[in-house]
């Protein structure tokens, strides 16, 4: 019976090792909206543009976001930015002004 049970918690135990050992994924706390009004800000040592712009979440609540991207976007251009727990920026997506919500819109002036 011992060597069961030592066996059980030996194979939870691994389970666990295991699993925290895999790859770790960001857990996105909320969306961000932003609408590209002025050029890119600067480059930085990889040659990638970075934005520092206002955001609204789908409430319309503000917040100043930044973003690194590989070319810059024309003004004007609508993008949808995933933010994490801990403020990572996830990759932009180009998005319509339909798809933003009717607070958001307001913010933007849309």
């Amino acid at each position: 019976m011992k060597i069961i049970k030592s066996l059980a918690i030996f194979s939870c135990l691994a389970t666990f090792m295991l699993v925290g050992c895999g790859k770790k994924e960001v857990m996105y706390e909320k969306d961000y909206y932003v609408q590209i009004d002025e050029e890119a800000e600067q480059t930085n040592n990889e040659g990638q543009y970075v934005y520092n712009v206002k955001g609204f979440d789908e409430n319309g609540k503000e917040k100043v976001v930044y973003f690194y991207v590989e070319e810059p976007y024309k003004k004007g251009t609508l993008l949808r930015l995933p933010r994490s727990l801990d403020g990572y920026t996830g990759d932009p997506e180009v998005i319509e002004a339909d798809d933003l919500s009717k607070e958001v819109k307001k913010k933007l002036n849309l």
